[in-house]
């Protein structure tokens, strides 16, 4: 299985998330019953803690979906978190969603704005270097990746 190779994007991604979506990738590919090599042009990554409730809280579901472009190279279309919302009946709804395909970003609280927004930068890179950590301590026990 070759390596993922991406384009850049509008935000301060770092080597090391890229790193982490070809892990997953191509960890992926090797436990399928018959390994081989990408032949969608999209895939969405999925990352879940099963134990995440609206009693109880937990790692905030992140989804992740990349494309390929024309050039053969990868592109994040975006990464969206989710979150349970409401008191009696709480459910699971975005909470920040980097749409990086429209420029554009969710946040509750503050709804859509622009990725050059100030401070987004800024925003972004804690939220990756969060999300990192959380797969680097095993929050995510269930980690899928779908194909279009």
């Amino acid at each position: 299985m070759s390596e993922f190779s991406f384009v850049s994007v509008p935000l301060p991604v770092t080597p090391k998330l890229y790193t982490l979506l070809n892990t997953t990738l191509c960890e992926h590919f090797t436990q399928q019953s018959k390994p081989k090599d990408h032949s969608a042009d999209f895939y969405t990554l999925h990352f879940k803690d099963s134990s995440y409730n609206a009693e109880q809280g937990g790692s905030h579901p992140i989804e992740i979906a990349i494309k390929q472009q024309a050039s053969g190279e990868w592109k994040i279309m975006y990464i969206t978190e989710f979150a349970f919302f409401g008191s009696y009946y709480p459910e699971l709804e975005r909470d920040v969603d980097f749409d990086i395909e429209n420029d554009m970003v969710f946040m509750t609280g503050s709804g859509w704005q622009s990725l050059k927004s100030k401070g987004l930068s800024d925003f972004y890179t804690l939220w990756e270097n969060n999300f990192r950590s959380y797969i680097e301590m095993a929050a995510y026990d269930v980690i899928k990746v779908n194909q279009a």
